[in-house]
């Protein structure tokens, strides 16, 4: 299939799942759920985590975006991501990362890969993909997003699943961090959220805790903030070989304070 073909059944798949609301995918935690966060054009991450869970080709598969930008091969990367969501149907859902954004990609190296390898065709196929890709994911007890806690929090749920990319409480989505020693402005009308914000959002959501990408963690992978309440997951290393990380949750209740045992370490 060229590559044109590919990412239109691709923006087919994701516009046309029956668990779309708006932005926001919301289906049963009944299935093992395998949770792959940023990845930032490493293909080797993906291959060995796609290898680890090999025989788990039944769970369902949520990546938490920025596919591009950074990485040694980003359109490989995309076009493996597509393929595999390609044959394996409703179990893959895609999110919308921060850099799942042509400003972004310009500023930093996916454009210019582009470019230099030949893409130039695809670009603006490449942009209508990333319009394609829902913000949130909601798993009964289990919510997704790239960033963080949008504030102020909607009202309600139907609000949150109507917030686009480009609104203001979007661009949060994709871009907020949590409050914690570690945290650093990073302007632009971002806000970070706390844990009085966090608690709000998962009783809006009706979940026990929140899964999120968007920030490395040197040397460790992730990281757990407000009791748990809070799980960052990074699955690139950067070329730095620091620990990359994924997530897997059985379908089963869980207890918060043990979420740690469900991060798998590469």
């Amino acid at each position: 299939m060229c590559l044109k073909k590919l990412i239109s059944r691709s923006i087919e798949l994701n516009i046309k799942r029956p668990d779309r609301h708006e932005n926001m995918i919301k289906r049963r935690r009944d299935l093992p759920l395998i949770i792959i966060g940023d990845l930032h054009g490493e293909r080797d991450s993906l291959k060995e985590i796609l290898e680890i869970t090999s025989d788990e080709r039944d769970s369902l598969f949520l990546f938490l975006g920025d596919y591009v930008d950074r990485g040694p091969d980003c359109m490989g990367l995309l076009e493996d991501i597509i393929n595999f969501q390609i044959n394996n149907g409703e179990r893959v859902i895609l999110l919308r990362g921060n850099h799942e954004d042509w400003d972004m990609n310009i500023r930093y190296s996916f454009a210019s890969e582009l470019i230099a390898k030949g893409y130039e065709g695809v670009i603006e196929d490449i942009i209508s993909w990333y319009e394609s890709l829902p913000l949130i994911a909601l798993f009964d007890d289990v919510i997704a997003l790239h960033g963080g806690v949008p504030k102020p929090i909607p009202s309600n749920i139907d609000d949150l699943s109507r917030i686009r990319a480009t609104d203001p409480l979007g661009m949060q989505i994709l871009w907020n961090d949590p409050l914690d020693e570690g945290y650093w402005p990073r302007g632009g009308g971002t806000k970070p959220f706390n844990a009085e914000d966090l608690e709000a959002f998962l009783k809006l959501t009706g979940a026990k805790l929140l899964i999120r990408g968007h920030q490395y963690v040197p040397n460790r992978g992730y990281k757990l903030n407000f009791d748990n309440r809070c799980m960052t997951i990074f699955s690139a290393s950067y070329g730095y070989g620091w620990p990359r990380c994924f997530v897997y949750l059985p379908p089963c209740d869980f207890n918060v304070g043990d979420v740690e045992k469900y991060i798998i370490r590469i």
